[in-house]
């Protein structure tokens, strides 16, 4: 019997760990190779949520109106650094082509087919990986600022819904019996109902790899410097030396461009710059809550309690934007005016491409080469339906999911 192809993964963030986890179960040998640990970047410092319910890109017909204030005000969800911008005008022009309300509901209803399979999808991996010490299932709350603000994300509900998801609008008195922590400062809010998140993402991480390393899957911790297409196989040079293998996926989050542009497959991939901040705090509130003047969202972590998000347009190479996290902090106090020292802050990239929709699919040099990239800030949601979708392509098999949306030549 002939044995499967040897499969190497690039990178081991979330995405590349479900990604390997489904690879090796279905029998092929895979490698996973990253510089740093798996787990520890990107997908360690996010919001937590498994946000099924995230199906609306940041792309907006009101962005147009709206890029003055980002450009001006500091607590804005979207922030945008008009250097950055203007070296990287494609992007944004490409961006902004994509701000339509034709092209939204096109976006929203791509992400929305693989939200609707990102749960199940993790409870494959879940179900032989034991992690429901580190999963909660109380439901997400988001809070408005305003009635300006909650009839402003009227167009946005309807996309979720349109999606399948399920919300439930409460009032002030409502959420203040189900948050007594939380300062009167809001005008209403609203429950994504039937989701979840985790108190312990890199625990997580952890988990999905070392059952990757149990089942016979090989971790080589080093920087992949070159990526080579050839005929018969596909070469990648790490440790000073080149390895070749059957099939490569490429799942480097912000970097997977500078290995794509070795074989001439060149992305319009940006980041979004995210944030965190976390306080010493514990028991102040029983479910992640979202908070619409500044785009982050308060969860409560094993390690104390986090407010992350926010989405910041400055590239990978601006040092941490001290006013983001300040920001962060401030609004965080005036939810929850009982919150303790600041532990520790952080500064995370997440790959995002113009469009607001992951490259996913073979590459139109090599079908051996294969992307698993772009997914902007719901990495941390749509790692392992991704995963899914590359082992049906690695198997020859077509995926339960419309995957052209995502095709890595829609920008070609």
């Amino acid at each position: 019997m002939q044995s499967k192809p040897h499969i190497a993964v690039v990178g081991a963030g979330i995405v590349g760990l479900c990604t390997s986890h489904f690879l090796n179960k279905s029998g092929f040998k895979v490698t996973l190779i990253d510089n740093k640990d798996p787990g520890s970047m990107t997908s360690f410092g996010h919001a937590c949520t498994f946000a099924d319910y995230a199906s609306v890109p940041i792309n907006s017909p009101s962005l147009f109106k709206e890029i003055p204030s980002m450009l001006l005000k500091s607590d804005s969800p979207l922030a945008v650094d008009f250097f950055h911008i203007l070296k990287n005008i494609n992007w944004a022009t490409k961006f902004l082509q994509n701000c339509t309300t034709k092209k939204v509901n096109y976006i929203s209803n791509s992400l929305g087919n693989l939200l609707n399979s990102a749960s199940i999808s993790y409870d494959e991996i879940f179900t032989e990986v034991n992690v429901a010490n580190y999963i909660k299932n109380q439901e997400a709350l988001y809070l408005y600022q305003n009635e300006r603000e909650f009839l402003k994300a009227k167009l946005t509900n309807e996309l979720r819904k349109k999606n399948g998801v399920k919300i439930k609008t409460l009032s002030k008195s409502e959420i203040l019996d189900l948050e007594p922590s939380l300062a009167p400062v809001f005008y209403n809010g609203q429950i994504f109902v039937g989701s979840r998140h985790t108190t312990n993402p890199l625990m997580i991480s952890k988990k999905i790899f070392e059952n990757f390393i149990n089942r016979g899957g090989i971790f080589i911790k080093s920087e992949v410097n070159n990526l080579i297409s050839e005929d018969t196989a596909i070469t990648l040079n790490y440790d000073h030396n080149d390895y070749k293998f059957d099939k490569v996926v490429v799942c480097a989050g912000a970097w997977s461009n500078n290995l794509s542009k070795k074989i001439g497959d060149n992305f319009p991939l940006d980041t979004e710059r995210g944030y965190h901040v976390m306080f010493n705090s514990y028991g102040l509130i029983n479910r992640p809550i979202g908070w619409s003047q500044s785009g982050f969202y308060l969860v409560q972590l094993e390690e104390g309690l986090r407010a992350a998000g926010t989405v910041e347009l400055a590239g990978l190479n601006k040092p941490e934007n001290k006013k983001r996290t300040k920001m962060i902090e401030d609004q965080a106090r005036k939810l929850l005016p009982d919150l303790k020292d600041v532990k520790s802050t952080w500064l995370g990239f997440r790959p995002t491409l113009p469009d607001s929709l992951p490259v996913i699919g073979p590459s139109k040099i090599n079908k051996n080469i294969i992307y698993g990239f772009g997914h902007q800030h719901i990495g941390w949601t749509l790692g392992a339906v991704t995963g899914k979708i590359i082992n049906s392509i690695c198997n020859d098999r077509v995926p339960n999911i419309n995957i052209e949306p995502f095709s890595p030549s829609r920008f070609n």
